[in-house]
């Protein structure tokens, strides 16, 4: 798999940011009116926020990689949707994984790519929404009714990003299993030489 340095880059941000926005998460406390932080829990929001903020930047610079046409495969690969072969192909990816046949993720990558997609949906949900929130929470935990809303929204999303972030992890490490090397080429910094 020939990924581009940027999109190894910005891969390997969003790794990291939201793996530690989900740990961040377990140790927060949303200020309320009257609600004593301990140094962790304080800690915990701040950094939140501030990650947060950060993975909302890089989301957008991989929208643009999208959108420009520079992302791996093309933005169908990871929005097969709109593509009658492209959904065609995800779901015999979905039969194969149904029978057990776990293919080389460089001929069998069609569900994979509409997986990421969804995740990097998800993860774009959260980040517009903690900006909201980012904004729209008082430094005492004062909010309004629409401001509440959207906390609630974005709660929802977290353990959906939990699960995704756990199929991804482990789909990854079967394919390892399997001997598929060529999964950790989005690891790599450099580009490595063509073989020929």
């Amino acid at each position: 798999m020939k990924y581009g340095r940027p999109t190894r880059i910005l891969h390997a941000l969003i790794a990291i940011g939201i793996s530690l926005e989900l740990l961040l998460s377990l140790v927060m406390k949303t200020p309320r009116p009257g609600r004593v932080f301990t140094p962790l829990q304080s800690f915990g929001y701040e950094a939140h926020k501030m990650v947060g903020m950060a993975v909302l930047v890089v989301l957008f610079l991989h929208w643009i990689v999208f959108v420009t046409g520079h992302a791996y495969k093309g933005i169908g690969h990871f929005f097969p949707w709109f593509s009658k072969a492209r959904t065609h192909a995800v779901l015999s990816d979905i039969r194969e994984l149904l029978e057990l046949k776990v293919g080389d993720p460089e001929q069998m990558d069609s569900f994979s790519g509409a997986i990421e997609g969804l995740g990097f949906v998800v993860g774009s949900i959260l980040a517009a929404s903690g900006a909201v929130l980012f904004f729209g929470i008082a430094e005492n935990g004062v909010m309004s009714a629409a401001i509440h809303s959207v906390k609630d929204f974005h709660e929802f999303w977290g353990p959906v990003m939990w699960g995704y972030l756990g199929i991804h992890a482990g789909a990854t490490m079967v394919h390892i299993g399997l001997g598929h090397r060529s999964i950790l080429s989005i690891f790599r910094y450099s580009s490595p030489p063509d073989r020929r």
